[in-house]
């Protein structure tokens, strides 16, 4: 039994392009038509893309930058708490050297305590003497509880926690601008993969109904990328 003849693909096509143009005059503008709305939304959607998937990566470094930022942060904060505890150790020595002093009646032993208290200290400790009600006789409470009593190192401490607190929230922010830009990669490789497909199809209505899918899922992945913060790469100063 004799086989068929294999067309070859050039014939193929060259017999494909004859029949186009047999067909009636509104038939080839409504090809022409789609056939050029196909490769419009498939170059928009590859630049959409590329630029999607540069903004991933780039939120995703911040991502990265704000987390060493902060546990850098969070490691100067203790070392700042670390000091102050320090401090306050030898303020509170040596003010329980002093009071044993005090009791004893031994100005000579508190003269020499007095002089080495901290410049952060001494105020305190004015203000609680301050409050005694007769001469010789030991204020209520400490200089510790007093609103003079302040070490510097607890303000640094606060601050530096507070700016670690806030790039740790950036980082995180980073990252969900990272995966939002993700999701925009997945809805313009569906506008890719519609429109590709519907060059391959010969069924008009077919064609038309994939177009329009991949045009809908183009205006919603386009609006979707412009409503995310962009992260250009660099600074205008």
């Amino acid at each position: 039994m004799d086989t068929p003849a294999t067309v070859p693909p050039e014939l193929e096509k060259e017999i494909a392009d004859a029949l186009l143009h047999l067909r009636p005059a509104h038939e080839r503008r409504r090809e022409y038509v789609l056939e050029l709305l196909a490769t419009v939304l498939l170059a928009l959607a590859t630049v959409g893309s590329a630029w999607t998937a540069y903004q991933s990566t780039r939120w995703s470094g911040d991502q990265s930058f704000q987390y060493s930022k902060a546990n850098a942060l969070r490691a100067e904060s203790v070392r700042a708490s670390t000091t102050m505890a320090l401090l306050v150790e030898i303020d509170t020595s040596l003010f329980e050297s002093w009071a044993d002093a005090w009791t004893d009646g031994d100005s000579q032993r508190l003269d020499f305590y007095e002089r080495r208290f901290r410049e952060e200290f001494r105020p305190a400790f004015e203000a609680w003497r301050a409050e005694a009600t007769r001469p010789g006789e030991a204020p209520e409470g400490t200089p510790f509880t007093r609103p003079e009593y302040h070490p510097a190192t607890l303000d640094k401490s606060r601050e530096l926690a507070a700016e670690a607190e806030k790039a740790f929230e950036q980082a995180r922010q980073s990252n969900q601008n990272g995966d939002n830009f993700t999701f925009c990669v997945v809805l313009f490789a569906s506008v890719l993969f519609f429109a590709g497909v519907s060059t391959k199809l010969l069924h008009p209505s077919l064609k038309i109904a994939l177009l329009a899918l991949a045009g809908v899922m183009m205006v919603v992945a386009t609006l979707y990328m412009f409503s995310l913060p962009q992260n250009i790469g660099f600074r205008i100063q």
